[in-house]
């Protein structure tokens, strides 16, 4: 059975004004998504990190630390996270880096950004 010519623009007009509706309590609002991220370029390897350089993007318990990487005999970066007290925790999960802490028991959210950087602290010529 076909709707009627009056349901057919009911329903329309329903879903029109419930679109218009959560529109309007979805709006953006800039200062609840903050932009800031690191500030800070790789200079050393390991590089001393803290919260205040990666602003809202900073994943962990713990506010400060240093991101070291090491090129196993493959060549592939095995990255890790130093804490304050020595513990070196995993930030990838290479042979390498079986050993160590997981960075999951210091995450409260994703890690990425902490990843990233280590990453670029391996482009870093320690020589």
């Amino acid at each position: 059975m076909s709707p009627t010519p009056s349901r057919r623009l009911l329903i329309p007009a329903t879903i029109t004004a419930g679109a218009l509706a959560l529109a309007g309590c979805g709006a953006f609002h800039p200062e609840h998504y903050p932009v800031d991220g690191p500030t800070l370029t790789a200079t050393a390897n390991p590089q001393e990190v803290t919260a205040d350089q990666f602003g809202h993007s900073w994943p962990l318990t713990i506010d400060h630390g240093w991101v070291g990487c090491e090129l196993n005999e493959d060549g592939d970066p095995v990255l890790n996270f130093t804490d304050l007290d020595g513990t070196v925790y995993a930030l990838n999960a290479l042979e390498e880096n079986r050993g160590n802490a997981d960075i999951g028991e210091l995450a409260t959210g994703s890690i990425g950004p902490l990843r990233t950087f280590a990453f670029a602290v391996c482009d870093v010529d320690t020589r």
